[in-house]
């Protein structure tokens, strides 16, 4: 709409008509909402609400800032406001609907005031509008908008302005270089350019013209001559004038030839290029000579090829001869008969006139028709004529329009002068009510404390002296004439109301009638609210004063408090002197102490460690270095050998490895050295030896221990000084530490006091009148914390003095004779230290070399394996036709690797060449189970029989096969068979070629059913795959047994076979090559990518163009995948479009600094086919350079300064993906290389088109766009699809495939929650899930009764594949599992039928965040995995069309980051934090055992518990396989009688023992196995009489026959027994194991066992709370550590093998250190996984794992870490990512770590620190711990510290 300004003060009138609402929304409610809604100048959006609503819809709404609001904004608008938005209208919103259920509205007589010039007589004045006198640079009648010559210019970022008037811009003169001056007002643009220039700023010569403008007159160019030139542009030439870019069509130095496609002759005058349009389907090629005629295919004909020739017939595939035998002979008995008529002389006869008596007829009715028009016209004339007297009616208009003036005259004056009154009064009014709200803001000010310079006095007279102004106002004498003036416009407005009202001027005085009306009004209105706010001034004047009274005492009040807390003050400012010159002296002391303490330790411990070190110097130096090296070097030399051997096989393509092998040797070499520096150790160990006892003892080492004997003895004593100081100092302290004490009671008594006050005064005054009382009190607390600081202080010194004195006394018991070998190792030390660095620096170049060298061999191998990709993706796709040799023999094998699953796709080419009638084409079989599918022709009709494991199953196709040529030549009778078998589903589909536009030939897919429950073909990468043939095991259930026919390509799910690539063959021919399809539309030119594939093509520019642009259309519902690429690897350079979260982005890098992109505001993954045009100018103008991105019907354009030309010349370009010899690596970070699934046509590249098919290399790409159904979906753990749901009847079925390593994951839910509500009505609660929970498969269905829950045994979260299904069978449901029967139920009859939403309400994967699903499923965590293969009543769900879906990978299960199997999502989205830790809670009642040694909880019993009849129930929940649950024994005369629960072999055994005279008799009950899954199981045991019975979650599992009676004692041990107890309890029985798990609701003989808050202490022992939901692991809380031995011997060679779990960056996985320095650590840093060694030469090697995202490994997911030492090499992978490894750079070592403790998770405060880089303990979970092969459990381990086993909590 634009500008609107003159609009101003108008109406916008409008009509509104909305049907079938019954629901209407009540006024008040429809008040809250605008009406009309106007957006102006892109910031202001004004609002509009009706006073009330229009019955018949009708509004009449006023463009004036009073009636209008803001939206979002309290402010009111105003006229500047309103101005503004009229200046530029962008949007207008009307409502046109009042109920929530309209089907429809309507908006009629939409009409717009808008001021124009005019007779005032003859229109209303437009009142409001101006008419301004402008700056000669701006026009309007505002002066709104730029003059002739100018430009509107705007600010940056004028959008988001707070100066409101930027949003209209300003005007500025045209920039046109004085060739112009004029431009587009808005833009800027010039126009009208002379000189012949164009541009923007007429800057650039216009087509046809070369030069530069800015340094002489642009030139024309001579292309071929000025006068009739073809070029678009010319270029001057430092060799050439000028070279002309040509138009399309044109080609040559000079334009003087057409281009291919193009005929003329464009050099001669008047010549020119017209297009060839030669047909596609009926010419050789595009190309036509010189007379425009194109090369026509046989039997077309025509100039442009269109046309068939004679005797030829238009078909579905061309022209078609019609010499059939019959039609040709029809045809020439036609011709003779024409030729015969034509012969025929005729030229003396006169023909008959019929067809110019047919004219004349025809013109006689046409004439006849108008002269009765006339007669009819002139009758009614002469009618009106003589009946019409126009004098009479212009005399009586006249008499009227006189009478209606006199009025008016007389009117006018009376009414001038009431408008004039009535706005005086009303701006009286208006300035009465500023002044009212102004006194009444700065009355406000007062109480809040805006004017503290004012005192109240003085504010209360000012207000009595306004009040009283106010009240000495009479408004009496100004109502009464406003009265009386109205009383006079309403008998005036009723005299008015008798005349015409359809009189011009009389409707505008009724509106200056009604606006004054309405302005009356308006001014009572303010009257009355004017008194009312005066008496309301009045009220609360009156309560100021008595605010102020009240104030006033409060501030006595106040002052005199004040000087009593500065009484207290001024005693707590002495007391806080003395205490900080104690202080200050006390500090200056320990500071002296520290330094004396530090220095103490670090040469006791300098002692220890030299002394330990010499000691084994000097025993063990030969086992430590002479032989180890020895080894060393040996083992070397063999690695070496070994090493050398690898290379020999690449030695004649690899040199580089010999040279490595050669680093080897020289490393063995480097080695012998070290050897020989060994062998001298004895020497070294000797010197050693003479260095700590000389033969002069002057200088001897011992000497100077004795010494520093002396001076700790010294610093002993003077610490035994400072004590007695401080403890003087303590005295003199404690005394102050009371006065301060009844100086803390006074404070806390004023600080209530002062709180008090302060509670009042916040309640009537505000804050800052009491501030000065708050800071007092500020004051007063933080001398009271000082104090309290400097008694912690105090406390602190005193307990370090204590320590100080213990370790004084600990350094006095030191023997001398420990002393004496102090200095032994110091030489030793420096000369091992001088070798080594001279070994290191050695053995660091010569890593160095080998490094270079293996980075050179794996690029290369790199490349190489890019080469061998590609190499095979060119074989695959060489066509080898195949038939019988002339024997009617032919029988292949092919082993393409071949994997279990429960989809296949074969796909045949296939042609009959012979008469025979049945044949073998495909068999594919296991060979140790029954599993198979095959596809024979039978009776010249297709079959596909197979069988999964549950029976054979046959489908046959109802097409039957005709005969080819002998040479197959026939393409109509070729033929396409396709078969898809999805779990027990079988489709087979046979579809001859070239078949489209002949329905009639096609035959829909034929589908049938196996058994259900069997999915899965368990086919192994050994079977075989038979062409023409089968094992003999085959032919019972096969009907042919040979082959015959044509084939000519084979694929089995989605991989081409080389017939060519066979293992073995018998006989076998060769035939044609198959069928070629027939292009028959341009349209049908689209190509299908399978997701793997790519089209490479090349531009053969030789230098760069002005633009690149490419246009490509494409549908797909891919979220992320490559469109177009094209790159420059020399210059850095590349021009992108790619698909990214849904939408297209549109990429171009000039350099590594300058990138332009552009992306798509809408998502465009939805499969609709949609156009993508990208464009980029290669010449900046202003320094910039413009893209732009056309996506549908949007159209968008970007802008980039800076950077180099873009040259693409000579580049490949990519659509859909890159091959393999793409470098990933380099541009993989910034680019999308996701190869495309889906569909792609109209490929064009510099406006030039591509064919994939045959402009260049290809691969995975289809010559046709076919929807293919997508039975896949993978999973990233925040995505979902939805789909339309099914109903499960009587007997029905659903299953599908699944795979991941998520131990709890939503896999699928149906239900009606989110989907419409039927009006009226509510949703059924019908839903059926499928969950993972603790891996464990959880199904859960509700027909609208009860819920119903079947969970397996086993658990699926391994990572592989497996086939589930749910069979239905009324209400029996039987789980089954990679075709096993793992679980069957019941369902009550209301569950029968289950209903599900047909319009969707299916998920896979997940749910929408708005979606409540938590009561229907066992977990509502999204799934991190893929799902596939659906199967619903026997049918194959397809995700073809979901109803909605995000963040998934639709069709791509394959394409699925290997991290997502792990639970990480590193590769897909960045995560910037380590996820929080799992919110776990506590089990209520619930008790946890196992975590300490002889854990249990010991019960008191009644000596009649358990003698007779007893009931004893109890749940339990644990990972392991034995645990006692409770046992109650009592021997006596060493006769025992016992009763115990314990879990055996994972199986519930309750044992019953009875010892007698005549022996003892033991009784068993013992449950079914797998009872260990971690889940709470419910265990009662109930004894009646002889009769034990044992329940199994309300289940009885057995019954046994005991005694009747049994006396078991007086107390009950449960979880575990105490130490000592075991053997005399518990005597003649087997070792128990305690219970490593929970317990709760302990329940004996109807009494309920709380026993955490009923027993003593000291009958609860290692007892803790369980958590609510675990996994297997253990659980590490941040404070505790594992010690897995205490003597561990690492060697010379560790592996390792753990997983973990954590949510922080860093932490202690493992360490292992001795006293000799030698250590081993796995840590986490930083977010990255870090195994280090020291071999006690004084430093160490690691090797580190860390990936770009630092907090991958901190995402509370399990990772697998795998470890390994050997020697002096490390190697370290955490899941799959790369391995890393650590060298020993020097070589030396001092040997293996042995005698040392290994610690997990953590280390005490007094262990060696060794590798580690922290000493922060791991916060998470560990699990699967194995060292060299060795699995330990964690109850197995030396010892463990606050450890809590099997608890890893989860949410």
């Amino acid at each position: 709409m634009r500008d609107k300004v003159k609009s101003y003060n108008g109406y916008l009138r409008f009509r509104t008509e909305s049907n079938g609402g019954r629901r209407v929304f009540p006024e008040q409610i429809l008040q809250t909402y605008p009406l009309v809604s106007l957006q102006g100048n892109w910031q202001l959006v004004l609002e509009y609400y009706p006073p009330t609503l229009s019955p018949d819809g009708r509004y009449e709404v006023k463009l004036h800032e009073d009636h209008w609001h803001l939206k979002n904004d309290p402010r009111r608008v105003t006229r500047e406001m309103m101005m503004i938005a009229l200046q530029n209208i962008q949007h207008l919103l009307i409502r046109a609907t009042h109920a929530s259920d309209a089907t429809s509205a309507t908006l009629q007589d939409v009409a717009m005031d808008i001021a124009a010039e005019g007779s005032p007589m003859s229109s209303r004045v437009a009142l409001g509008v101006e008419q301004c006198i402008c700056p000669t640079s701006y026009s309007g009648t505002s002066c709104q908008n730029p003059n002739v010559g100018h430009y509107r210019w705007y600010k940056k970022d004028y959008i988001v302005s707070t100066i409101i008037i930027d949003l209209v811009g300003e005007a500025r003169r045209c920039e046109c270089n004085g060739r112009s001056e004029t431009c587009d007002s808005e833009t800027g643009v010039c126009q009208n350019c002379r000189d012949n220039t164009m541009g923007p700023n007429c800057e650039v010569c216009v087509t046809g013209y070369y030069g530069n403008p800015d340094l002489g007159p642009c030139k024309p160019c001579a292309c071929p001559t000025r006068l009739q030139n073809f070029a678009e542009t010319c270029q001057a030439d430092r060799y050439a004038e000028y070279v002309c870019n040509c138009r399309v069509g044109y080609t040559g130095n000079r334009c003087n030839r057409c281009a291919y496609g193009y005929y003329g002759n464009p050099s001669q005058p008047g010549g020119s290029c017209v297009p060839c349009n030669c047909d596609p389907f009926g010419s050789v090629h595009e190309g036509c000579d010189n007379q425009g005629q194109c090369t026509c295919k046989e039997g077309i004909q025509g100039r442009d090829c269109s046309q068939c020739a004679p005797r030829h017939i238009t078909s579905a595939t061309g022209c078609q001869s019609c010499v059939d035998g019959c039609v040709d002979v029809l045809l020439d008995e036609v011709e003779e008969m024409i030729e015969a008529a034509t012969s025929v002389d005729v030229t003396g006869i006169i023909p008959a006139p019929w067809s110019s008596l047919r004219e004349i007829h025809n013109i006689t009715k046409v004439l006849r028709y108008q002269l009765n028009r006339y007669h009819s016209s002139v009758n009614t004339s002469q009618k009106l004529i003589v009946d019409f007297n126009l004098d009479y009616i212009a005399r009586d208009h006249l008499r009227k329009a006189k009478a209606l003036l006199d009025i008016a005259r007389m009117t006018f004056p009376p009414i001038a002068t009431l408008k004039s009154d009535a706005q005086g009064v009303l701006d009286l009014l208006n300035s009465l009510y500023i002044q009212i709200d102004e006194t009444i803001a700065y009355l406000k000010n007062y109480a809040i404390g805006e004017t503290p310079n004012i005192s109240i006095g003085v504010a209360l007279e000012e207000a009595e002296m306004i009040l009283k102004q106010i009240q000495m106002r009479n408004f009496t004498l100004v109502k009464i004439g406003a009265d009386a003036e109205l009383r006079k416009a309403e008998l005036l407005l009723e005299r008015i109301k008798k005349m015409d009202q359809t009189n011009p001027l009389i409707q505008d005085i009724n509106f200056r009638v009604g606006d004054y009306e309405s302005k009356l009004k308006e001014m009572r209105e303010r009257i009355r609210v004017s008194n009312l706010k005066i008496d309301q001034t009045g009220l609360l004047m009156k309560g100021n004063t008595q605010r102020l009274q009240r104030l006033i005492n409060y501030s006595d009040r106040i002052r005199n408090s004040q000087v009593i807390i500065q009484d207290q003050n001024f005693n707590s400012t002495q007391l806080l002197r003395d205490a900080a010159r104690y202080l200050n002296n006390m500090g200056v002391n320990y500071n002296v102490i520290e330094r004396l303490l530090l220095k103490l330790r670090n040469n006791s411990s300098f002692i220890s460690e030299y002394e330990a070190q010499l000691r084994r110097d000097n025993l063990e130096y030969r086992e430590r270095y002479v032989k180890r090296a020895h080894d060393h070097a040996m083992n070397l030399m063999r690695e070496s050998i070994r090493l050398e051997s690898l290379f020999n096989k690449t030695r004649g393509i690899a040199v580089d490895p010999l040279n490595a092998a050669e680093a080897y040797k020289r490393i063995v070499d480097a080695l012998k050295s070290a050897e020989e520096a060994a062998r001298n150790a004895s020497w070294a160990a000797e010197k050693a030896y003479r260095v700590a006892y000389p033969e002069g003892t002057e200088y001897s080492l011992v000497r100077q221990a004795i010494q520093s004997l002396q001076t700790s003895e010294e610093l002993q004593s003077k610490g035994r000084g400072l004590k007695t100081v401080v403890t003087q100092q303590l005295t003199t302290l404690n005394k102050q530490q009371q006065a301060l004490g009844s100086t803390r009671g006074i404070l806390d008594i004023t600080n209530s006091r002062v709180n008090a006050l302060h509670t009042l005064m916040d309640i009537h005054f505000s804050t800052n009148i009491s501030s000065g009382i708050q800071s007092a009190l500020t004051r007063t607390e933080e001398t009271r914390n000082n104090i309290e600081g400097t008694i912690e202080k105090i406390t602190s010194i005193q307990t370090n003095l204590t320590i100080i004195k213990e370790q004084a006394r600990e350094l006095n018991r030191f023997d001398n004779s420990l002393l004496n070998e102090i200095r032994e190792t110091i030489s030793t030390a420096k000369s091992h230290t001088t070798k080594g660095v001279r070994l290191a620096s050695n053995m660091q170049k010569t890593v160095d070399r080998i490094e270079n060298k293996s980075k050179d061999l794996r690029d290369r191998i790199e490349a190489l394996k890019r080469k061998i990709k590609q190499t095979r993706q060119y074989a695959s796709s060489i066509r080898v036709s195949l038939t019988t040799d002339a024997a009617g023999v032919c029988t292949r094998k092919y082993h393409p690797t071949l994997h279990p699953s429960t989809t296949t796709t074969i796909m045949l080419s296939y042609a009959v060449s012979t008469t025979e009638t049945d044949a073998l084409l495909l068999y594919i079989g296991s060979h140790n189970t029954s599993d198979f599918m095959a596809v024979e022709m039978v009776n010249r009709r297709i079959e596909f029989v197979w069988d999964a494991g549950g029976g054979m199953q046959r489908i046959t196709h109802p097409l039957t096969l005709l005969t080819n040529t002998e040479d197959v030549s026939d393409d109509t009778r070729w033929y396409h068979i396709t078969v898809n078998r999805v779990g027990n589903i079988g489709q087979l589909s046979v579809v001859p070629s070239n078949s489209k536009g002949r329905s009639g030939m096609l035959q829909p897919p034929v589908s049938d059913a196996s058994p259900p429950g069997f999915s899965k073909m368990d086919l192994l990468p050994s079977d075989t795959v038979w062409v023409g043939g089968a094992p003999l095991r085959a032919h019972r259930v096969l009907k042919t047994r040979k082959f015959s026919g044509c084939l000519h390509t084979l694929s089995i799910d989605g991989e081409n076979i080389g017939l060519w690539n066979f293992t073995e063959s018998e006989g076998c021919g060769a035939c044609n090559e198959g069928e070629e399809l027939v292009l028959r539309h341009r349209d049908e030119i689209a190509v299908g990518f399978n997701g793997k594939g790519y089209f490479k093509g090349s531009n053969r520019y030789q230098r760069p163009k002005p633009y690149y642009n490419t246009v490509l259309s494409f549908k797909t519902l891919d979220e992320d995948a490559l469109l177009f690429l094209a790159v420059n690897d020399v210059k850095n350079q590349y021009f992108s479009v790619a698909l990214e979260n849904g939408h297209v982005v549109f990429t171009v890098q000039f350099d590594a600094q300058t990138r332009l992109m552009m992306t798509s505001s809408r998502r465009h993954s939805n499969r609709d086919m949609i156009q993508v045009q990208a464009t980029v100018s290669n010449g900046a103008i202003d320094g910039a350079r413009m893209g732009r991105l056309v996506v549908g019907d949007e159209d968008q354009l970007g802008t980039v300064k800076g950077g180099p030309d873009l040259d693409l010349s000579r580049v490949s370009y990519y659509f859909g993906g890159v091959d393999p010899e793409f470098d990933r690596k380099k541009w993989g970070s910034a680019l999308v290389l996701r190869s495309l699934l889906g569909c792609m046509s109209g490929l064009s590249v510099m406006d030039k088109g591509r064919n994939p098919l045959t402009d260049g290399q290809n691969y995975g790409i289809q010559s046709s766009c076919v929807d293919k159904p997508l039975y896949d979906v993978g999973f990233l753990g925040q995505g979902f699809v939805e789909l339309p749901s099914h109903i499960l009847k009587r007997d029905s079925s659903f299953g599908f495939t699944f795979q991941t390593m998520e131990s709890d994951a939503l896999l699928m839910v149906s239900t009606f929650i989110g989907q419409p509500l039927p009006p009226g009505g509510e949703h059924p609660p019908d839903f059926y899930s499928v969950s993972l929970v603790e891996g464990h498969l959880d199904i859960r269905i509700n027909g609208g009764g009860q819920s119903h829950r079947m969970m397996s045994p086993a658990k699926y979260n391994d990572g592989h594949l497996h086939a589930f299904f749910v069979i239905k069978e009324r209400q029996r449901v039987t789980l089954k599992v990679d075709d096993a029967e793992v679980k069957t139920a019941r369902l009550d009859r209301s569950s029968q039928v289950v209903v599900g939403p047909d319009t969707g309400g299916l998920y896979f994967g997940g749910v929408p965040e708005n979606l409540d699903v938590v009561s229907m499923v066992g977990t509502s965590r999204p799934l991190k995995g893929c799902v596939r293969d659906i199967i619903v009543n026997n049918k194959v769900v397809s995700f073809l069309n979901p109803v909605r879906f995000k963040e998934v990978f639709i069709g791509r299960c394959a394409d699925l980051p290997a991290t997502a199997m792990q639970g990480m999502e590193a590769d897909m989205k960045v995560a910037d934090s380590c996820l929080p830790p799992t919110q776990h809670t506590v089990e209520y009642k619930a008790l946890k055992f196992g975590d300490q040694i002889n854990s249990h909880v010991r019960i008191p019993l009644q000596s009649t518990t358990f003698k007779k009849n007893f009931d004893v129930s109890f749940e339990f929940r644990t990972y392991y396989p034995n645990g006692l649950f409770f046992i109650a024994s009592n021997t006596r005369r060493k006769r025992v009688q016992s009763i115990s629960v314990q879990l055996h072999n994972s199986r519930v055994k309750v044992s019953m023992r009875k010892d007698s005279k005549k022996g003892s008799k033991v009784v068993e009950a013992i449950s079914d196995p797998g009872l260990n899954t971690g889940q709470w199981t419910k265990v009662r045991v109930e004894k009646t009489k002889k009769r034990i019975n044992l329940y199994i979650d309300n289940k009885m599992v057995k019954q046994v026959k005991g005694p009747r009676k049994v006396n078991v004692g007086r107390e009950l041990f449960l979880g575990g027994l105490p130490s000592g107890v075991a053997a005399a309890r518990v005597d003649g029985w087997q070792e128990v194991e305690p219970l490593r798990g929970c317990l709760r609701n302990l329940n004996i003989n109807g009494e309920e066992y709380e026993i955490p808050s009923s027993r003593q202490r000291e009958q609860v022992v290692g007892v803790g709370q369980c958590f609510a939901s675990v996994q297997p692991g253990s659980y590490f809380p941040g404070d505790a550590y594992a010690i897995y031995s205490d003597d561990f011997n690492v060697g010379l060679m560790l592996e390792l093998r753990l997983e973990f779990r954590t949510w922080e960056l860093n932490g202690i996985i493992l360490s292992v250190a001795d006293p000799r320095g030698t250590s081993l650590s796995l840590e986490l840093i930083n977010g990255a996984v870090v195994l280090s060694v020291d071999m006690g030469v004084g430093h160490s090697f690691s090797a580190r794992v860390g990936l770009r995202n630092r907090f991958s490994f901190c995402d509370n997911m399990w990772h697998t870490v795998k470890a390994s030492y050997i020697k002096d090499s490390l190697a370290l992978r955490v899941d799959n990512h790369q391995e890393a490894y650590g060298f020993n750079g020097s070589g030396d070592h001092e040997g293996a770590i042995t005698g040392a403790e290994l610690f997990i998770g953590g280390l005490p405060d007094m262990a060696l620190q060794g590798t580690l880089t922290t000493r922060e303990n791991f916060k998470g979970c560990i699990r699967n711990i194995v060292l060299n092969s060795e699995r330990r459990d964690w109850t197995d381990m030396f010892k463990l510290q606050n450890v809590l086993l099997s608890a890893c909590p989860v949410q």
